[in-house]
């Protein structure tokens, strides 16, 4: 009796969330559809007994060419369209609007039944309508033909992998009572997933390069005999071979002929017309990074780990495209002012003037050169603003479109439909399933599996039931895997690069305070300006710098939430958030647990004996947690180093007691290197203490007391306010709370309480 095979090796670590090693199911998704496939099906009974068909040692049809030149069937002609496109008049013919259709800058006038692209890709489309002997497409005028050697290569070529492809078809076989399947396992090789039958190992015993795996009790083949093999396996009438996807065989289609070339290096892309204070920043890892995204046209899922720098990437792989501009970058609303920082950081050849961070529905969404929108707002906008598509476009987090019904994946495929760049950006493209996988592949290569049930029978172990089609499950991970790296996802984890990486990396998360209420903003306006009214009364500054900070704890409310909650979404099990005021602790903890999510908390309050069990309790957690500390009263003496992230919430000027709380996790026993993340908000006290925490952190390093740099990580500056009487604020900061260090603890400790009494 034939097993299937179950998929045990931990190939979904390189999509889904960190140490998932086994997929799990948490709830059934049931999608229904129209379409009707066979799935995968296991024998029960004996299998019979059939002659093998013989062939000579070494032939195959692969290669052969045909002695006749198919007739031509259908002649068309390419004219100009509008400026920079052209059109391609010709009748219908299956293949070639396949080949339309994957060209990145594809139109379609309904009106005249026509497509027409961008002249960029004119010499990519003839080459692939070349290849087609039945068509013949008259050059556009002043343009040179495919070279005809070159063209009766690529027909020949063409034969080949057409010859490959129909085996796609017709291959089940009602009466069989063995089924098998085939599988890739590397770039070269395949194996035949099948229980025994003494013709099918005659048939395996031909294949010159056969290959019998004692352990697995698998057959496995170069995929040079592919097409042989599977011709023998057909004839066989007991036995239903499924054969390889047509995404695996186009995608690998060097591989089947021999002619894929021995280096896989990729070549160097030239970034001399990209800012140098960009390009020269980029580590070894990241600039293979940016040369994988330009070998892929610019259309890729950059999948690398948390902490690997994927914003700077995708802002190199967008500069690189520069010409094609305006950029469109769709991206969780915690970070929108974060990518704008980031932008000014590394592109200070972009005027300030020319990035549109969009906040409001009714704002323009293509005013700037970069244009930066949140997914929510841009499914509210709809279809109310219209204009030219967008050619180069970043999706942050691109797991938000991992369900296709919601309204942010509804509204984001249209774009991506239409860009012919597209930057998507995960750390864990999938969270659970390869189901949450296929909007991403969709977006990148629309042409690799253009219906979701094709994919959902491969990789999702799709079963049929009462109410449609479940595709929650999971199979043939490994060549899901080999599949998308080989034609769009780069994925490297902090192991693999770790040698590259310092110790921390600080980001800071740029963030408003647009969404606090009426009475929060009136009341942190009414401190800014007490505290111009008691500049130079010393007595008064610290109390009224205190009041300002404590209105600051309650406005970046909403913000800290949003950015912890896109944050568990991201897919980070375990992470540390520290905050000053017990409003903000009340609050991140309520939150959690109306979120159901796990998470332990140590303030002032907490007993001395339960601080070690609570440690505990997150450092052996299986499950996701988070650790709401306070600042001041658990910068120190606590380990937990299973997490690797640290969110300050909140910040303190004091940065020797924020370089105690960063060591709660970057201790020994850690293997990997710590990310930590301060939420700075405009327009609040925070625009203040940040300068102040970075200039204090310099005399710190010049003294050799520190060397921890937060200036270095830090984002432009440049929103900080420069007028006479935010300076006098900055000057009360820096001259309140730098002369003694020692009592700013018990000070604000004593104003903190003072302020949740009131």
């Amino acid at each position: 009796m034939l097993t299937r095979r179950e998929a045990t090796v931990d190939v979904l670590a390189c999509f889904l969330r960190p140490n998932f090693a086994v997929l799990t199911a948490c709830r059934s998704d049931y999608i229904s559809a129209s379409a009707v496939g066979l799935s995968y099906k296991q024998a029960t009974s004996k299998p019979a007994q059939s002659p093998v068909a013989q062939l000579p040692s070494g032939s195959s049809t692969l290669n052969a060419v045909p002695a006749k030149k198919p007739a031509i069937s259908v002649r068309g002609r390419c004219v100009p369209h509008t400026e920079g496109r052209f059109r391609v008049e010709v009748g219908y013919h299956a293949e070639l609007i396949s080949v339309f259709r994957s060209i990145p800058s594809k139109s379609f006038d309904p009106a005249t039944k026509m497509w027409n692209f961008s002249l960029e890709d004119y010499r990519h489309l003839m080459e692939e309508a070349a290849c087609i002997a039945s068509v013949s497409l008259r050059p556009l005028e002043g343009m040179e033909a495919v070279d005809i050697a070159e063209a009766t290569s690529r027909a020949r070529d063409g034969a080949a992998l057409g010859a490959l492809l129909k085996l796609c078809n017709g291959w089940q076989k009602p009466g069989a009572t063995l089924q098998g399947q085939c599988i890739l396992v590397s770039q070269t090789n395949f194996e035949v997933d099948i229980g025994y039958h003494v013709d099918v190992i005659a048939a395996f015993k031909q294949m010159p390069t056969k290959n019998y795996d004692m352990k697995t009790r698998k057959w496995s083949f170069s995929l040079e005999d592919y097409k042989r093999l599977m011709d023998l396996l057909s004839g066989i009438a007991a036995v239903e071979v499924e054969p390889l996807p047509r995404a695996v065989i186009q995608v690998f289609s060097a591989s089947f002929d021999g002619t894929r070339a021995r280096s896989l290096d990729i070549p160097e892309a030239d970034l001399s017309s990209i800012d140098p204070s960009l390009t020269h920043s980029l580590m070894p890892f990241q600039r293979e990074g940016v040369n994988f995204a330009v070998s892929k046209q610019g259309r890729l899922l950059l999948a690398d780990d948390m902490g690997l720098g994927k914003t700077v990437q995708a802002i190199c792989i967008a500069a690189y495209y520069r010409n094609e501009w305006p950029l469109l970058v769709v991206t969780p609303s915690s970070v929108r002012f974060t990518w704008a920082e980031a932008f000014g950081r590394w592109l200070p050849s972009l005027s300030p003037d020319s990035i549109n961070v969009v906040v409001k529905a009714k704002d323009n969404l293509r005013s700037g050169l970069v244009n930066i929108i949140s997914y929510d707002l841009l499914s509210k906008m709809g279809k109310l603003q219209s204009g030219p598509p967008f050619s180069v476009l970043i999706m942050d987090e691109s797991h938000f479109l991992k369900n296709i019904k919601t309204a942010r994946c509804k509204a984001a495929l249209p774009l991506l439909k239409a860009a012919k760049r597209v930057i998507l950006l995960s750390g864990t493209p999938a969270m659970s399933r390869p189901s949450e996988l296929y909007t991403q592949v969709l977006a990148v290569r629309p042409t690799l599996f253009p219906r979701f049930h094709e994919f959902g029978m491969r990789y999702c172990d799709a079963k049929q039931n009462t109410w449609g089609w479940d595709y929650s499950g999971s199979s043939n991970l490994g060549e899901l895997k080999l599949l998308l790296e080989e034609c769009l996802m780069l994925r490297r984890l902090k192991s693999d690069v770790l040698s590259q990486l310092p110790a921390k990396q600080r980001k800071v998360v740029t963030v408003t305070i647009d969404g606090i209420n009426t009475s929060t903003k009136a009341a942190l306006s009414a401190a800014a300006k007490a505290l111009t009214k008691s500049y130079g009364k010393k007595n008064k500054e610290k109390e009224a710098l205190l009041i300002f900070y404590g209105h600051t704890a309650e406005a970046k409310l909403q913000a800290i939430m949003e950015y912890i909650t896109d944050m568990l979404e991201c897919g980070r099990e375990k992470f540390l958030v520290f905050a000053h005021h017990k409003l903000v602790l009340d609050h991140i903890t309520s939150e959690l647990g109306k979120k159901n999510v796990n998470f332990i908390r140590i303030d002032g309050s907490t007993p001395s004996a339960e601080r070690q069990q609570l440690c505990e309790n997150f450092q052996f957690s299986t499950q996701t947690c988070v650790a709401v500390l306070s600042i001041t009263a658990a910068n120190m003496g606590l380990t937990l180093h299973s997490a690797d992230l640290v969110i300050f919430a909140e910040l303190f000027w004091n940065p020797g007691v924020l370089l105690q709380a960063e060591d709660r996790v970057h201790r020994i026993g850690q293997t990997s290197n710590v990310n930590i993340h301060y939420i700075v908000a405009k327009g609040t006290a925070d625009d203040h203490l940040w300068l102040l925490i970075q200039r204090k952190m310099n005399v710190l390093e010049q003294v050799g007391l520190s060397e921890s740099n937060l200036s270095d990580n830090a984002v432009n500056t440049s929103f900080y306010s420069k007028d006479p009487e935010q300076k006098s604020i900055m000057e009360m900061f820096q001259r309140s709370f730098s002369a003694d260090d020692s009592i700013d603890e018990d000070i604000l400790l004593e104003a903190a309480n003072e302020w949740e009494d009131k």
